[in-house]
């Protein structure tokens, strides 16, 4: 028997389908944190600290373990070019550790780029037919237009449920889709919907999450104004609790910059000045100099207490010199507060930032039904104690804090994003922001009417882009497909059965997946609800990034060196090996002359 030996042929990537398998890779990543049964992702994100400090301690890694698809595109090493193309995906707003302190967090990206994926795979197959990539794009717009009308014909403002506030609940807990921390989404739900109803669309300023490792997760509360977890009351001779509080919130300068004199908080004014001198002839003069701080201080604290002053915040110091005459009147005073955090006071008590404290008046200031000094994290054998000021039970008040309690760590950062996610959710929903209120089915059931009626408007096509109309429909169900799979049920089957259940339905009531049963059933009556706009945004960045993925037909090295690159050390050998003969040229031309 004869045998023959079998040649092995370097595969070439050609474009688009190069950009295309490191979509589809980054795709993978993301599809199994797709829906309410999704799992984790652990990414090893580098060296931890310490092992940067001592070189002699073994490796390590810092690992980010999440089901936040927008946390996971952030963390993920991602060296092709096409990377800073997808994390576009994810927003402007980092949502890692910026979402502690309460940056943006943005929802559906994990949607998005399963989307995404789904509809260059289909792409993909059509190019190996032979069809241009611009009637693809063609093919690709159509389907979008089909889509948004399809997505405004599904949707349910809403005030049309018979209970709009459980409605609203169960946006929230759809938006929760990560693992449920400490069996506490039904209750984070209803926090949710009042932080949405009080402030509306969460920014930064309106909504801030304070983490504490005491307590329980049960224990966790919605502030109806602002809690400041790094400060505390200046003075111990200050009262620690004052009820139907009236706020001052002091602005200022730092010592050092140039300010006319004047110093920032409640402290004597910088008389240093390049300009200026102040000369002293005898110690009578000293004794009269002081005198002129001393009745500036009782003057500005007097001014407080005409004003009705209960409670100044500052954001510099106190010195020792006020908080003695404000605690002599009672005055709770509370220094050292950071930017943001004296904006959402300010906004939370209805306070007006003041920059000179001789001139305040009644109408600055804001209030406070409770604020309270409080001990938290209390451990064994902690010698500092950590306390926090609380300002809580505010009319009105224009920015909201989460109290959570019973976590730390990555737990505490995946609370924090599935709130936020949760808030933002609700909003949109109630129509705070330009895109269209209202909520459509989850489960599934929306992707199925996208679909089908994409499949409808093929038919009116006579030309090439009705194939990427067809590809657009098996790209929706591609999603659907992978909600079925994340819940450990037969794709193909279950949206055969999507399909079958929604033409038998009565009163053509939409059918999709109703999760963790793993039953088919009207969302709407299980409550398996997402806002309108959320996915509307999905469907158009993944075809607005499938078009421009698809619209690039080469790259170029634009940066020459003299060291020749090696075909490893490329983005694709081709031109690496390009590179090289240019580098061989150059020499040749070069040794000749």
């Amino acid at each position: 028997m004869s045998t023959e030996n079998e040649s092995t042929e370097e595969v070439v990537l050609t474009f688009p389908r190069a950009n295309i398998v490191a979509v589809e890779a980054v795709s993978g990543v993301l599809e199994s944190t797709l829906g309410p049964l999704s799992r984790d992702t652990l990414i090893g994100t580098g060296q931890s600290r310490a092992q940067k400090q001592d070189s002699a301690r073994p490796d390590m890694n810092e690992y980010t373990i999440s089901s936040d698809g927008a946390t996971i595109l952030e963390e993920l090493p991602i060296e092709h070019p096409m990377g800073p193309v997808i994390r576009r995906l994810a927003g402007s707003e980092r949502p890692g550790e910026t979402a502690v302190v309460g940056e943006a967090i943005p929802d559906g990206v994990a949607s998005t780029v399963v989307l995404l994926g789904a509809l260059l795979r289909e792409a993909e197959a059509l190019l190996e037919l032979g069809v241009h990539p611009t009637t693809v794009e063609e093919g690709y717009q159509a389907g979008l237009e089909c889509a948004r009308r399809t997505l405004r014909s599904v949707a349910r403002p809403v005030e049309s449920f018979a209970d709009p506030t459980a409605t609203k609940e169960a946006v929230a807990r759809s938006a929760m889709t990560g693992n449920d921390v400490g069996n506490a989404r039904e209750t984070w739900a209803k926090l949710a919907v009042e932080a949405a109803e009080r402030v509306g669309m969460p920014d930064a300023e309106t909504l801030a999450v304070r983490q504490l490792r005491s307590g329980s997760i049960a224990d966790s509360r919605l502030v109806r104004g602002t809690v400041l977890d790094r400060n505390e009351i200046c003075s111990d001779l200050m009262p620690t609790r004052k009820e139907d509080a009236s706020v001052l919130v002091l602005t200022g300068f730092k010592r050092g910059k140039a300010n006319d004199g004047k110093t920032g908080g409640l402290q004597d004014p910088d008389i240093q000045r390049d300009d200026e001198r102040i000369r002293i002839d005898s110690p009578d003069d000293v004794e009269a100099f002081d005198d002129v701080f001393v009745r500036r201080r009782e003057e500005v604290v007097a001014g407080l207490v005409d004003a009705g002053v209960d409670v100044v915040v500052t954001r510099v110091g106190i010195s020792d010199e006020y908080q003695e005459l404000l605690a002599e009147r009672g005055i709770i005073g509370v220094r050292g507060v950071n930017r943001l955090k004296l904006t959402q006071l300010a906004r939370a008590t209805g306070a007006t930032p003041v920059v000179d404290p001789t001139d305040v008046t009644a109408s600055d200031l804001g209030h406070a039904g409770l604020v309270e000094q409080r001990t938290i994290d209390r451990r064994k054998g902690r010698r500092k104690r950590r306390r926090m000021v609380v300002f809580d039970e505010c009319d009105d008040p224009e920015s909201v804090t989460f109290l959570l309690r019973g976590v730390h760590g990555q737990v505490a950062e995946q609370a924090t994003t599935e709130l936020r996610k949760a808030t933002a959710a609700v909003a949109v929903a109630n129509g705070e922001t330009i895109a269209p209120p209202g909520v459509l089915p989850g489960g599934g059931a929306t992707e199925l009417e996208v679909a089908t009626a994409i499949r409808e408007r093929a038919l009116a096509e006579h030309d090439r882009r009705q194939l990427a109309l067809y590809a657009f429909a098996d790209a929706t169900d591609r999603f659907v497909s992978t909600l079925a799979r994340n819940a450990g049920m037969n794709p193909m089957q279950t949206v055969a059965n999507l399909r079958e259940a929604t033409e038998h339905a009565e009163d053509d009531a939409q059918q999709g997946l109703i999760l963790p049963e793993k039953t088919i059933g009207d969302p709407y009556a299980f409550g398996v609800l997402d806002p309108v706009a959320t996915r509307l945004e999905c469907y158009v960045s993944a075809v607005e990034v499938a078009i421009r993925i698809l619209r690039v037909d080469d790259t170029l090295d634009a940066t020459f060196s003299k060291e020749p690159t090696k075909p490893g050390d490329a983005i694709y050998d081709e031109h690496a090996e390009k590179h090289q003969d240019y580098l061989e040229e150059k020499d040749d031309t070069i040794w000749h002359q």
